[in-house]
């Protein structure tokens, strides 16, 4: 699955995928100088491509023979709501999993997302779905019990736990934050597109959902396309 495209040099880019095999690497790719030759839309984000050929070059940089799509994915490129929820999720991956290792259930996670996101009418909890079904797949569902016990005042991401003490900075959730994302944990798409959520209340829980993973398996990194995603789903 495609990340993001970066200019090397004239006519060559460097390809950033998430594969099943090695989990996030660099593939150059020859994409032509202007028009028609240039494959934008084959290599934009979440586009499920089969690299023929696929063999390394050195460290995480591969070279492929050639790519082809999986399967269409006009709607993902073609309407601006679709993409934006692709950029983001692209972006995601990329700033939060380390380079040459293969996740291989996280890589099934994602490939149903974005067939969801090509074919689903509604997109407005794609996203947050994935973070949900990602927490799971990663081995990282919190043990802590959905209700707070009394003298409870936090909910802290970094360690999975209720704490005593008022929520302070963005790793602390309230007890009704954290009730909330708890209470999403480990439930399937559908589960979660039932589930009444005000607009306000899903953005703070994807955000939520990001900053607790990237404390998890990385280092927390700001997401340029939230912006985007989060204006173009604006109600």
């Amino acid at each position: 699955m495609v990340l993001t495209t970066v200019r090397h040099k004239d006519g060559v880019s460097i390809l950033r995928v998430f594969s099943r095999e090695h989990g996030v690497i660099g593939c150059l790719v020859r994409e032509g100088v202007k028009g028609a030759r240039r494959a934008r839309h084959l290599h934009g984000p979440l586009s499920l491509l089969d690299l023929v050929g696929l063999r390394p070059l050195k460290d995480e940089l591969f070279r492929f023979d050639r790519a082809e799509r999986v399967m269409p994915q006009d709607r993902t490129t073609g309407e601006v709501p679709r993409g934006a929820v692709a950029m983001f999720l692209a972006e995601f991956m990329l700033r939060t999993l380390e380079s040459g290792t293969p996740h291989t259930e996280l890589f099934e996670a994602l490939w149903r997302a974005a067939a969801r996101i090509e074919h689903e009418g509604a997109i407005g909890r794609q996203h947050l779905a994935f973070l949900v079904e990602s927490v799971q797949v990663m081995g990282l569902k919190p043990d802590a019990p959905v209700k707070a016990a009394s003298g409870m005042g936090r909910f802290n991401l970094a360690t999975a736990e209720w704490e005593s003490g008022p929520p302070m900075g963005e790793d602390y959730l309230s007890v009704e934050e954290g009730e909330s994302f708890l209470r999403i944990q480990g439930m399937e798409f559908d589960e979660l597109r039932a589930v009444a959520l005000q607009h306000d209340a899903r953005n703070q829980l994807v955000l939520q959902h990001v900053r607790y993973l990237q404390l998890h398996l990385s280092s927390p990194r700001p997401l340029r396309s939230w912006e985007v995603l989060s204006a173009v789903l604006s109600p």
